[in-house]
């Protein structure tokens, strides 16, 4: 159509019953922007969807200033005054424009130029399309999307709903692509959804998620046995499928099975559900099935919400991380030290709950926060021993470290650091090797030893008798004392059997020079039977419990030794 038609067109019709006509028809959003009046007509959708008045707007310029994402305004201006100029015949720009939740959205803007009888441009005619809008569906799995499959399962009638959310994920896709290219890991994508859709009957559906991931809306199973069944045949079609391309590419997939009444929790909270069984099912190992579990979700929800909490604290000066203290004795019931204690409050609303170290030291491992966060107790452990020190001369400290601070924290420096900044003897801070950390006789690992030996720094070996604290490490180590676990300890106090082994261990760590100290004694019966097998030290609830630095002073400072 030639410029003079189209003119003439827009100039007799009303363009903006035109628009609502045709907008409803399609995704985009229409425009038309009359440049002599500076008015705007734009699609109903664009004015829920922007931060628009109307969808018929006198002062275009103005509003569309104001929904211009501040730093694009200027290429668009720009633009604009290349049509004025008669140097632009067409409207093509990538930009953002503020949504209605006030956050900039990528649009591509495209339109023509339509010039009045004059040959002054007079309208620009087009549409907009987000460019970050998910696709409807995926041509490399030939599979409709998740918008689809949302508008598929609103639709059906709510007394029919019942059955399975099952999202499936290609275990390792990762290494597909990096061994085979991902020519060939598209071909697999392909030929998954290939396997499961054969697999299907009616009242089951697939759908492409991203991806490796899949979601298979199943309202035909009606037991998880069935489903269990359902999730065996697709295993067993990919492993034929395996076998046919002589073994190219091996691999599983796993699922996570959510029930579909969850759909009426919210299409948000559905889906963290399903993304959540999945993720449970990957853990337990390649082509493993998981069934939904609202306990397990809690679960991970809480530990989210203690992970958070922990990166809160951090950054705001350690708030809600305190450093407890619980004595150290010899075999004269004399206190020669403490072992410092990380303890966490977590604030909400509800108020400050103290979380066990069981819940929230794995986390700060997990998250590489122990970094921080031990450099944080290392120092406050310092300042409270030469507090200390005034009292009881040769007062050490015991500090947990784990191997992540090792490996990550160039922990060994940060030690040194602090025993100078307080005017410390090397020997008054003693390192813990904390159980849950993983110890082995690295580069890193024998570097760290080599530097506390060098600078008469103790280091210990905690729990013994658990975890990664056997027989082995005492040789490799070299400790200068190892604290027998307490559940260690309690066994030996309740069992002949036990007591003797115990003993037995306490002299054969004895004939190699290393002390031992025995963590959880709680009787008066159990230090007397502890001091007959001549221990080194002990520490547990008879002698007192961790508390914070101010008690601990107040009931331990003034003993006169």
């Amino acid at each position: 159509m030639m410029a003079f038609d189209a003119y003439k067109i827009l100039d007799e019709l009303e363009t903006g019953s035109m628009i609502d006509l045709i907008a409803p028809c399609m995704d985009d959003y229409l425009y038309i922007i009359d440049l002599k009046n500076d008015t705007l007509r734009i699609s109903q959708s664009a004015v829920e969807r922007f931060m628009l008045p109307d969808k018929f707007m006198n002062d275009a310029t103005k509003h569309l200033r104001t929904l211009v994402y501040e730093k694009d305004r200027k290429l668009l201006e720009n633009h604009k005054r290349k049509i004025y100029d008669g140097k632009e015949k067409s409207y093509n720009v990538l930009c953002r424009l503020i949504s209605g939740k006030n956050s900039p959205v990528w649009i591509s803007c495209r339109g023509e130029v339509i010039h009045d009888n004059e040959g002054k441009p007079h309208y620009i005619i087009g549409c907009m399309n987000e460019t970050g809008t998910r696709q409807r569906a995926d041509n490399i799995s030939g599979l409709l999307g998740e918008k689809e499959m949302a508008s598929y399962l609103y639709s059906q009638p709510k007394e029919k709903l019942s059955g399975y959310l099952i999202q499936i994920g290609i275990d390792d896709f990762g290494i597909i692509n990096n061994v085979h290219g991902q020519i060939y890991g598209n071909y697999i994508l392909k030929r998954v959804a290939e396997c499961i859709a054969e697999c299907l009957s009616g009242g089951q559906k697939i759908y492409h998620l991203v991806t490796d991931k899949y979601m298979l809306v199943d309202m035909l199973s009606k037991s998880q046995d069935e489903v269990v069944q359902l999730f065996k045949r697709i295993g067993e079609k990919i492993d034929e499928f395996i076998v046919d391309e002589n073994y190219k590419s091996i691999f599983s997939v796993s699922a996570g099975v959510t029930d579909i009444s969850t759909l009426a929790e919210g299409a948000i909270e559905c889906r963290k559900k399903s993304d959540f069984s999945l993720k449970c099912a990957k853990k337990r190992g390649g082509g493993s099935l998981y069934f939904f579990e609202e306990e397990d979700y809690k679960a991970s929800l809480r530990k989210n919400t203690i992970l958070s909490a922990l990166r809160s604290a951090t950054v705001n000066d350690f708030e809600g991380f305190e450093v407890y203290y619980q004595p150290i004795l010899d075999n004269a019931d004399r206190i020669i030290g403490a072992e410092a204690l990380l303890r966490f409050f977590m604030h909400s609303d509800e108020g400050d709950e103290m979380i066990s170290p069981v819940e929230f030291i794995p986390l700060l491992e997990e998250s590489r926060l122990i970094i921080p966060v031990g450099e944080f107790v290392l120092n406050e452990a310092a300042k409270m021993c030469r507090e200390m020190q005034q009292y009881i001369a040769d007062f050490r400290v015991n500090i947990n470290v784990s191997y992540i601070q090792i490996m990550r924290g160039m922990m060994a420096n940060k030690i040194l650091s602090a025993i100078q900044a307080n005017n410390l003897r090397p020997e008054s801070i003693c390192i813990e090797m904390t159980e849950s950390g993983f110890m082995d006789m690295t580069p890193c690992f024998c570097s760290f030893r080599k530097k506390l030996d060098e600078n008469n720094i103790q280091f210990i070996i905690d729990d013994f008798g658990t975890g990664y604290s056997n027989l082995r490490y005492i040789s490799e180590m070299n400790p200068d004392y190892v604290k027998i676990d307490k559940d260690f300890t309690a066994m030996a106090m309740r069992s002949e059997k036990d007591h003797e082994l115990f003993r037995k261990i306490i002299e054969m760590v004895h004939s190699v020079n290393i002390k031992i100290c025995i963590e959880g004694i709680e009787r008066e019966e159990w230090a007397c039977a502890m001091k007959e097998i001549h221990v080194d030290y002990m520490q547990g609830y008879l002698y007192g419990r961790p508390c914070e630095k101010g008690a601990f002073l107040n009931n331990y400072g003034n003993i006169n030794i």
